[in-house]
């Protein structure tokens, strides 16, 4: 997701090296951890997105290939941007469609439109030979600084940032004793349903856009980055799978580091821990942590309806694992979105989607009617 800083995208023809944009290499790797420690993103609860111990540990994510690049003033690195490729669904098609993620420029940075417009140069370039279809990337909502800027950035010389959708991205708190109700409550899939489980994946995924291809390369590539077929939890209606999904621990890898709560929840924050914990819920956690929270991968049901049985096999994988949260992005308009609110009872962070006109010469992509489901685990 965007940063503090603005995500833009270039078409200019100058050299970015003369604006101190290059490739990201190994020895910039302790700078680029600091900078993305220090990017904190705004609000109640204020989050940094960190990659550590090692920022390359978290690249080829589900099979992806990333270009990143970093830029310099006066020897200091101020800023980075990446574009992740990967095989998604758009328009009923799966098509290799690129992600722009973590971009960000330190605030007060001297030239900051010039570097902006360095670095996407940079990035087009580098995905000039890729045979990329679109562009997207996402912006929370009350980011007002990056929407201003990437918004009307064809004023300054960016290219244009053209909305797409509205995300609700949902972090649910765990209880941490998930009942089990029924034997069809959820079961781990077995190799001799991993056919079977990719059909049902890949068949959902045609009806909206930004899902990932399944194929067994996919599962392949995942297992690199610690999820396994056996990760996958299926519920079944009359022998067919209605539903699963996968929990995603990044922690080894990405990290959601709380820096801090603004003062009301600050204030209010060790009544809720007592009210979070009287409930069996994991309590806010104290500045400076790393948030235990997992990521819900291929999570999918026939009916919404259906969540009332998947959410508790998953929120069991994930009190397993040591997590007390888990994610889950909806499209604003997802027919499941009340029913996950409703039993998710979780925070809320709204972001934007947008298509970006990335490379030479300059595109919109077009995009139908259908909702978007991106992996939130690859924003």
């Amino acid at each position: 997701m965007a940063g503090r800083a603005a995500a833009g995208e270039l078409t200019g023809d100058r050299d970015p090296r003369a604006e101190g944009v290059t490739p990201f290499a190994p020895e910039d790797d302790a700078a680029l951890r600091a900078l993305l420690r220090g990017s904190v993103v705004p609000g109640a609860v204020r989050v940094a997105f960190t990659r550590e111990p090692r920022y390359a540990a978290g690249e080829g994510l589900a099979g992806g290939h990333d270009h990143t690049v970093v830029a310099r003033r006066d020897g200091a690195l101020v800023g980075v941007g990446r574009c992740s490729i990967l095989p998604l669904h758009r328009n009923g098609q799966v098509q290799r469609i690129g992600y722009l993620g973590e971009l960000r420029v330190v605030p007060g940075t001297s030239r900051a439109v010039r570097l902006l417009r360095a670095g996407y140069t940079a990035l087009a370039h580098a995905v000039a030979s890729e045979k990329v279809e679109a562009f997207f990337t996402s912006i929370t909502s009350d980011n007002d600084r990056a929407r201003r800027v990437l918004e009307h950035g064809g004023r300054m010389g960016l290219p244009a940032y053209r909305p797409m959708a509205s995300l609700v991205t949902l972090v649910a708190p765990l209880r941490r004793a998930a009942r089990t109700t029924t034997s069809e409550a959820g079961n781990a899939c077995t190799p001799g349903e991993q056919e079977e489980l990719l059909a049902f994946l890949d068949r959902q995924a045609q009806g909206v856009h930004l899902a990932l291809s399944w194929r067994a390369a996919r599962l392949q590539a995942l297992a690199a980055h610690g999820v396994g077929l056996e990760d996958f939890v299926l519920i079944r209606r009359g022998g067919d799978i209605v539903g699963c999904g996968a929990i995603w621990d990044q922690r080894p890898f990405r990290q959601v580091v709380i820096d801090g709560y603004d003062r009301a929840l600050q204030l209010a924050r060790p009544l809720a821990n007592v009210a979070m914990q009287l409930s069996a819920r994991a309590p806010l956690p104290p500045p400076g942590s790393v948030l235990a929270q997992g990521a819900l991968l291929g999570a999918v049901v026939v009916q919404p309806s259906d969540w009332a049985v998947l959410w508790p096999a998953l929120q069991r994988q994930g009190v397993r694992r040591g997590l007390d949260w888990l994610s889950v992005a909806r499209d604003a308009r997802a027919p499941d979105l009340p029913t996950l609110r409703e039993l998710l009872h979780a925070r809320e962070y709204h972001t934007t989607l947008y298509d970006v006109a990335l490379g030479t010469p300059a595109r919109h992509a077009t995009w139908d009617a259908r909702l978007v489901r991106p992996e939130v685990g690859l924003l």
